[in-house]
């Protein structure tokens, strides 16, 4: 199982933007259809999942998304 919240904070402290560009698309494809984060996701099928609901994850997500819009605004504007 994968944990969204390490690929999460790989973006947070990468300087690299196609990495930070790939871990937010592992992020969009891996929430299941619910928009949210989860614990732990299966890496052969995101639809298997730990806790629907993980505040720690959406959490972080949240200030990820804050720091790129305030550091990397054209990140959050790339189709992935």
């Amino acid at each position: 199982m994968i944990w969204p919240l390490g690929i999460i904070v790989r973006a947070l402290t990468s300087t690299d933007e196609k990495e930070i560009l790939n871990c937010l698309r592992m992020l969009k494809s891996t929430h299941a259809g619910t928009g949210l984060m989860h614990e732990a996701f299966d890496k052969d099928d995101p639809k298997r999942f730990t806790r629907s609901w993980f505040a720690w994850a959406n959490t972080m997500f949240g200030e990820l998304i804050v720091k790129l819009y305030e550091q990397r605004p054209h990140l959050l504007k790339v189709k992935l």
